[in-house]
């Protein structure tokens, strides 16, 4: 249980708020159910495939924050006028810490709202849990309570640095040459999109691919990256797996788990003559 008096500090002062429609074809992890998955984890707390999916959802989830807004004034220091933002603060009666509620639909953030009387004059925006654990380091808050009065899950800063430990799930093996692969039809452009902009980063990968694969294992086909990776074998996995994998839960259909393999197995070399890259690293000094 969760007590109803909030308190409206700390101030945001630049929220980001997310309009626009989802990427066609995905389900967010909040709308396909958080309690789902979190029941889940909790089942099988040891499973570490179940752990890892549960922490790389978190680390991209948007939430419904009650905010208060109100005006900045024109000083001396600060010249412009502007909108703040105070998010709500409610203290988890489980440990007595205060936490930011956060609510993965409206409908959950309203009820909350209705049975806090003195919660009238707040209204929802949406942030990420990135942004929303930075502003409670930031002032002292312990993290964020997602759901309180359902799951009441406390997503606390400690929980938030191990995460990033366990999570991303990556799936780095050599492709069995039994491996099937296809185009993704629709082209996941926003996902696409998403994965180059890591991949500039990635000095040592020279080209990527992208698309579906399944082994005799598999039930279904799996979004794969195939990249040519020139570095050194033993930091595959940290330098390139875990940021790409990193990169792609937001854009990924709910439960799916992206694979990442190198050129250099079977089914990549068949894949590069038969395939365009999406993404081919540009030779020159501004890249």
């Amino acid at each position: 249980m969760e007590d109803a008096k909030l308190i409206s500090k700390p101030d945001i002062s630049e929220p980001s708020k997310r309009t626009g429609p989802k990427p066609d074809g995905i389900t967010p992890f909040k709308t396909a159910g958080f309690g789902l998955r979190l029941q889940a984890f909790m089942n099988q707390p040891m499973d570490p495939e179940i752990e890892h999916r549960f922490a790389a959802s978190l680390l991209k989830m948007t939430f419904y924050v009650p905010v208060q807004t109100g005006h900045r004034y024109a000083t001396a220091r600060q010249p412009d006028p502007a909108m703040t933002l105070s998010v709500a603060v409610t203290t988890y009666l489980a440990d007595g810490e205060k936490y930011i509620p956060a609510f993965t639909d409206l409908t959950k953030l309203q009820k909350f709202l209705a049975g806090a009387p003195n919660m009238t004059p707040f209204r929802s925006f949406e942030f990420t849990s990135e942004e929303l654990m930075g502003q409670s380091k930031k002032f002292q808050i312990n993290g964020v309570l997602i759901n309180p009065g359902n799951e009441s899950f406390p997503l606390t800063q400690e929980y938030w640095q191990y995460i990033h430990q366990v999570a991303p799930v990556v799936v780095t093996r050599a492709q069995n040459p039994k491996s099937t692969y296809q185009l993704i039809n629709p082209t996941p452009r926003k996902l696409e999109g998403e994965l180059r902009r890591t991949l500039r980063k990635l000095r040592h990968v020279k080209q990527a691919w992208l698309v579906g694969m399944k082994t005799t294992e598999d039930d279904d086909y799996q979004y794969t990256i195939i990249v040519d990776y020139v570095g050194r074998p033993d930091k595959f996995e940290e330098k390139v797996s875990r940021k790409l994998a990193l990169a792609a839960p937001r854009h990924l259909p709910y439960g799916s788990d992206i694979i990442v393999g190198q050129l250099r197995d079977p089914v990549g070399q068949e894949i590069k003559a038969r395939v365009a890259p999406f993404y081919t690293r540009k030779s020159g000094w501004f890249d």
